[in-house]
């Protein structure tokens, strides 16, 4: 009996792995919950009405739409004020990318427009954010970013890129920012603009964060008492609403300038092993903070991000 050349060998598995490991193209901004029940399309301690539902959206879009076209991709988002649920997603199919904000969420009285804006950022960091990316089933990696990329690219990039000319609205934020938030974005940011922006942002966490608690019924996060949870491997579900928070202050925090027009390892979706995590992780590491780069200030939490040199597989 004739062996089959090695290539071919190669040639069926990996037929086999395209076939089946299915990506991952679609998630959201919270877990599956209830809160809908609670929704009431006229509630009056809402803070964002339609008009402003949609200007927020077409802020993001307006940005983000011709990133898209670069990358092959057609961005598009459904507008539900009227739908009930209390949460966003996004959704990846070939060229198809597509988000969809749910008027649910906009008006629960935790969060700001600014809140709100960060949520359109979130979705939006699913497709821009690139690396850490989910796994298919058999650990390849795909295009698509993890809960945690998608909170850290939400304020480390998208927010920073939507606000930093915003300079009179960002200076509002010198007298609401949180007392410990303040004191570490003064420890960062040189400028003053640079640290209204940063003020802005923790605000703009802060109130998001609240939301994220809700169907936790914990303790509120707050930004003096970050997570001390660490974990073992990088998490691919939505983390508790502490680290969430911490996540969304430290990419305030980072003072690496992001090139927008930059998925970071997108090429290198579909590859598996620690070879390409290893490869996916520097080119990351190149457009954000992180640790092996000799950042303590603004690195993706250790509640949900292992780093691969720390031993993630």
């Amino acid at each position: 009996m004739k062996k089959k050349p090695a290539f071919a060998v190669v040639a069926v598995l990996f037929a086999i792995h395209s076939v089946l490991a299915t990506p991952r193209t679609q998630a959201s901004t919270l877990p599956p919950n209830d809160l809908h029940l609670e929704d009431d399309i006229a509630r009056l301690d809402a803070n964002i009405d339609e008009a402003e539902f949609n200007s927020i959206i077409d802020k993001a879009m307006a940005f983000y739409v011709p990133l898209a076209k670069e990358h092959g991709g057609n961005l598009s988002v459904e507008r539900l004020w009227e739908n009930k649920m209390v949460n966003a997603s996004a959704l990846r199919m070939g060229p198809i990318w597509k988000i969809y904000m749910y008027g649910g969420l906009a008006r629960r009285p935790e969060v700001t427009p600014d809140g709100f804006q960060v949520v359109v950022c979130h979705e939006l960091g699913h497709l821009f954010g690139g690396f850490p990316f989910y796994r298919t089933i058999f650990g390849g990696l795909v295009w698509f970013s993890v809960e945690g990329e998608s909170d850290y690219f939400a304020t480390q990039s998208c927010a920073r890129e939507l606000w930093k000319h915003e300079h009179e609205q960002n200076a509002v934020h010198r007298v609401t920012v949180d007392f410990y938030a303040q004191q570490r974005c003064d420890m960062t940011w040189s400028g003053r603009r640079d640290r209204d922006l940063c003020y802005r942002i923790a605000d703009a966490s802060a109130s998001l964060a609240k939301l994220l608690a809700t169907p936790e019924k914990g303790e509120k996060p707050s930004f003096a008492t970050p997570s001390r949870e660490s974990v073992a491997r990088t998490s691919r579900k939505h983390p508790k609403a502490q680290c969430r928070l911490d996540t969304y202050f430290e990419g305030a925090l980072c003072p690496e300038n992001r090139d927008p027009s930059i998925i970071p390892a997108k090429r290198l979706a579909g590859y598996f092993g620690t070879f390409f995590n290893r490869r996916a992780e520097k080119q990351a590491a190149s457009q954000s903070c992180h640790s092996a780069e000799g950042y303590f200030e603004g690195v993706r939490p250790r509640c949900w991000f292992a780093p691969v040199w720390m031993g993630e597989q």
